[in-house]
This record gives C-alpha cells, sequence and structure tokens, in this order.
C-alpha cells in the first residue's frame, strides 16, 4: 500500500481534518498492519512504536471520513482493500512481468478484467524510460 484515499461515488473527499486525534494503534493490528502497509521511512522498531507514516496517512486522508469511519475502521478498511487485490498476481496472471515494456492500457485492461475497476496507472520518467511504481485503484 502507498495509501488509502476514501473516496464517494458523486465526489471527491478532500476536507480532511488534521487537527483530528491520532490515537497509536496497538497490539495485534500492528503485525498485521505492519504485514501489507510497512513503513517504509525508519525502521521496524522505529516505526511500530511512533507510527509517523501511518498517522500521516490517516491525518492526511482517513479524517476526511472520520464521521463515517473511524481511526480503527480505515486501517481495517485498508488491509480488506490490500488483501481483496493483489496487484502483483493480478499482473503476473495476465502476463505482465516486471523488466519488460507495457503500454498503459495493457496494464489498464488487465487489471479491470479481474477488478472490473478502471485503474490509474502512475509512470514516471527515469533516465530514458518510464517506469510504474504505482497504480491507483
Amino acid at each position: 500500500i502507498h495509501g488509502v484515499w476514501p473516496d464517494h461515488i458523486s465526489f471527491v473527499m478532500y476536507e480532511f481534518n488534521p487537527l483530528l486525534a491520532y490515537c497509536l494503534l496497538q497490539d495485534n493490528i500492528l503485525t498485521e498492519l505492519d504485514a501489507r502497509w510497512p513503513q517504509l521511512t525508519s525502521t521496524k522498531i522505529i516505526g511500530l512504536q511512533f507510527q509517523r507514516f501511518w498517522e500521516y496517512e490517516y491525518r492526511k486522508h482517513g479524517t476526511c471520513c472520520a464521521d463515517v469511519f473511524n481511526q480503527s475502521m480505515y486501517f481495517d478498511i485498508s488491509m480488506k482493500l490490500t488483501d481483496s487485490i493483489d496487484l502483483l498476481k493480478i499482473l503476473r496472471t495476465k502476463g505482465i512481468k516486471p523488466g519488460y515494456t507495457y503500454t498503459g492500457d495493457q496494464i489498464s485492461r488487465a487489471i479491470k478484467s479481474v477488478t472490473q475497476n478502471n485503474p490509474n496507472p502512475k509512470c514516471t520518467y527515469i533516465g530514458r524510460s518510464f517506469e510504474l511504481p504505482e497504480i491507483g485503484i
């Protein structure tokens, strides 16, 4: 996971509340969340203790839906979404492998054929070629 941005079918939810308190996550959810959404900006021990990345993501994206989903629900939903859509498995199954060249349409069609939703691949120009660092679902 890079992040989870709540959305509504009729409008984009941008009204976040950075003043909403973040409560440090405890016990079992730490292990589960770290397995799916590791905090790569610090060591594992520091990440689990201070949870700065998760706090950042929740304050920036999770608080915009806090009237519908509390913090615990936000992270639970994040993990369920991760478990339900294994992008690497989808791409491998559809014959798309790292290190080869594909068009955005090929990648999008492969993902849509499984998820039934239009993905949002984000390519970055690095050196003399494009790379695919992120796919929005």
